[in-house]
């Protein structure tokens, strides 16, 4: 994987960007998915010779990113006692600190994430107020919860089918069977 460049520009530029990708995945499947739903996976993530653990993955983690952790941090960034600093700091550390979510989307298929996540990150520190972190997060948050849309989309339901339900009786009954055994 090559490098990301520490992204210098302003944040309004940073969520501009994203807005294009925005644009890019709303209507039409990004190239990027048509490759996962195929199987064609630049990284060579998935096991087996195969990419279902790769929608695994991505439907939790996309899920996960977009409608929780970045909703929430909408949400606390409305305290009147949280800092902008704080709020920074916090988001960093949930989405690229320790582990970071954008690059492994980008390991799993999602091509340009890792760029795009990193200069999210990186425009973090032109913020002045909490509102333009509102806006910068709301874009990304966007961002991620449109690509999710396309994997939950393109992910095989269908299988599910082969993992049902169990009733209470049928349980006593297979193990009446293994107990005769």
């Amino acid at each position: 994987m090559s490098a990301i460049t520490r992204f210098t520009g302003d944040w309004r530029e940073a969520k501009a960007i994203i807005e294009k990708e925005i644009d890019r995945v709303w209507f039409d499947e990004p190239e990027e998915i048509q490759k996962i739903r195929w199987g064609v996976i630049d990284s060579g993530a998935g096991s087996g010779e195969q990419s279902f653990s790769v929608l695994v993955h991505l439907e939790a983690y996309m899920m996960l990113v977009g409608a929780d952790v970045m909703y929430r941090f909408l949400k606390i960034s409305q305290y009147e006692d949280m800092e902008l600093a704080t709020l920074n700091r916090m988001t960093r550390e949930f989405l690229t600190g320790t582990f970071n979510v954008f690059e492994f989307m980008t390991d799993l298929g999602l091509t340009n994430m890792h760029q795009v996540g990193q200069m999210y990150s990186d425009a973090l520190d032109r913020l002045k107020t909490k509102d333009d972190y509102v806006e910068l997060t709301g874009a990304m948050m966007t961002y991620v919860v449109r690509m999710h849309r396309w994997i939950h989309f393109i992910f095989p339901w269908n299988l599910g089918v082969a993992f049902p339900h169990r009733k209470p009786a049928e349980i006593q009954a297979f193990s009446k069977v293994v107990a005769a055994a």
